[in-house]
């Protein structure tokens, strides 16, 4: 078999997901090499789907040991607490890769800031997920993936809630939409950041086939854009209220205890300082998701862990399956109220 096909086995192993998304999409995921920073539970969550879904190689970085608290959402661990302080890819790595044999699966335990000291080591990724990582190193590692034309997810979770902050630098999509009674232009923004470049029309089937590209900010914008107050409607800025607490954590110490609570007034007063930095009213200030989220902060939850996890790997083959637009840019799980808005930033 040349590269350009699947074997018969992997089309036996990978025939489902085939006959969902395409013998092309998989032939992309099968050549498509990620890093994934940080098995954190929605690390945990993401790595699962992607072993499966048949990537070409997947690397995880991650210098961390285990501690009391990960045996609650990382389930690639031993049941065993002796392993409490020992390096936590060694013990997983075994088991990851019984989930599928056919992906290479590395693992390196650099920690994250020696690694951005050394842009060079990206380069030979194709795609990076990042996740439970500080805003510095954020903004870091959106500089170098962006200088490599590199596509980035950044996720992390409070409990019930969570975040995926993307930069894809610029992507392109065919899209196969129903027919319109008002004809569709080239060179015509459908939102901000997303613009028609093609319409093909099909009348025999009655669709269009058009072709999108989005363009992405850089992630060090997004945590003073004034984008999403100047574009939103009131009716989305009524209902923005957790993005300003979970924009405030990042300028919160998070605990060494994990039974700690992250100091509530700190918490408040960042939070009013993000709704000045986003220009967002004031009048959607949630005392509620304060007191919620001060209580929730950095703990992991295994269902809200499940759904960024999915989310990330299915953005992911729908980035390399070109068929669909992505969101663009930033993702606000509030899983108490079974939300999860996009805001563009």
């Amino acid at each position: 078999m040349t590269k350009t096909e699947l074997t018969e086995d992997e089309i036996a192993l990978y025939d489902r997901q085939i006959r969902l998304w395409g013998m092309a999409t998989q032939l992309r995921i099968r050549s498509t090499k990620v890093l994934v920073i940080n098995l954190s539970a929605v690390g945990t969550e993401c790595v699962k789907n992607l072993v499966l879904g048949g990537l070409n190689s997947i690397e995880i970085l991650d210098s961390s040991k285990v501690k009391e608290e990960d045996f609650a959402a990382q389930f690639f661990l031993p049941n065993d607490d002796s392993i409490v302080g020992q390096l936590k890819l060694p013990l997983v790595v075994d088991n990851i890769k019984e989930l599928n044999t056919k992906v290479d699966l590395s693992i390196n335990t650099t920690p994250l800031d020696d690694a951005l000291a050394n842009p060079d080591y990206f380069k030979k990724f194709d795609f990076v997920v990042a996740t439970e990582i500080t805003k510095p190193q954020i903004i870091q590692l959106d500089d170098i993936t962006r200088k490599f034309n590199i596509p980035l997810h950044v996720s992390g979770m409070h409990g019930f809630y969570g975040y995926i902050l993307v930069d894809l630098i610029e992507h392109i999509s065919q899209n196969e939409l129903n027919e319109s009674s008002i004809p569709r232009k080239v060179n015509i923004e459908d939102t901000r950041n997303k613009r028609i470049i093609a319409v093909k029309p099909d009348p025999q089937r009655k669709i269009d086939l058009v072709t999108y590209k989005d363009v992405f900010s850089p992630l060090k914008t997004i945590f003073d854009s004034k984008e999403l107050a100047k574009n939103a409607s009131k009716r989305e800025l009524r209902k923005c209220n957790v993005l300003p607490v979970i924009f405030a954590l990042f300028d919160v110490p998070r605990p060494k205890n994990p039974s700690d609570v992250i100091d509530i007034n700190l918490l408040r007063d960042k939070v009013k300082e993000t709704y000045k930095a986003l220009n967002l009213p004031i009048s959607t200030f949630s005392e509620e998701n304060i007191q919620n989220l001060s209580q929730q902060a950095y703990t992991e939850f295994s269902p809200t862990a499940a759904i960024l996890g999915a989310t990330l790997a299915q953005e992911l083959i729908r980035f390399l399956g070109k068929d669909y637009t992505p969101m663009n840019n930033v993702i606000i799980l509030d899983s108490s109220h079974a939300s999860m808005p996009i805001y563009s930033m």
